[in-house]
């Protein structure tokens, strides 16, 4: 009986040696995952972050574009730079001749004070 009880306390020993080396490897394996993972996200942040600071980059130079571009459309700056380059407003006198691409033979010619809508065609 004796014998009985050594024997199976010694595969009682076994089996629990080897149970503890399944849980240490699936410890061990769990461990190496949850590291890999928290690698993964973190490096995903990483690609968050620098996305969302060229965004704001890319935002900002697209106010500065648009900010230009109203800069040029401002009608008081396009009028003083027409002065400096020497041209003036029309008068009633002269005319404005207006092609239109679709009619080749004919040219509209208009006075200057559009109020009246004279036109002539020739």
């Amino acid at each position: 009986m004796n014998r009985r009880r050594s024997a199976q306390r010694a595969r009682d020993m076994k089996m629990n040696r080897l149970l503890m080396a399944a849980f240490a490897l699936v410890l061990f394996i769990g461990v190496c995952a949850q590291i890999a993972m928290m690698a993964r996200l973190s490096g995903q942040n990483k690609l968050v972050v620098q996305t969302r600071k060229e965004i704001r980059a890319l935002s900002a130079s697209a106010d500065n574009l648009y900010l230009g571009l109203s800069q040029y459309h401002n009608l008081e700056r396009i009028a003083a730079r027409a002065e400096q380059l020497g041209m003036e407003q029309p008068d009633e006198t002269q005319l404005r001749v207006v092609n239109l691409p679709t009619v080749i033979d004919s040219t509209s010619t208009q006075s200057a004070d559009s109020s009246g809508a004279e036109e002539m065609i020739d």
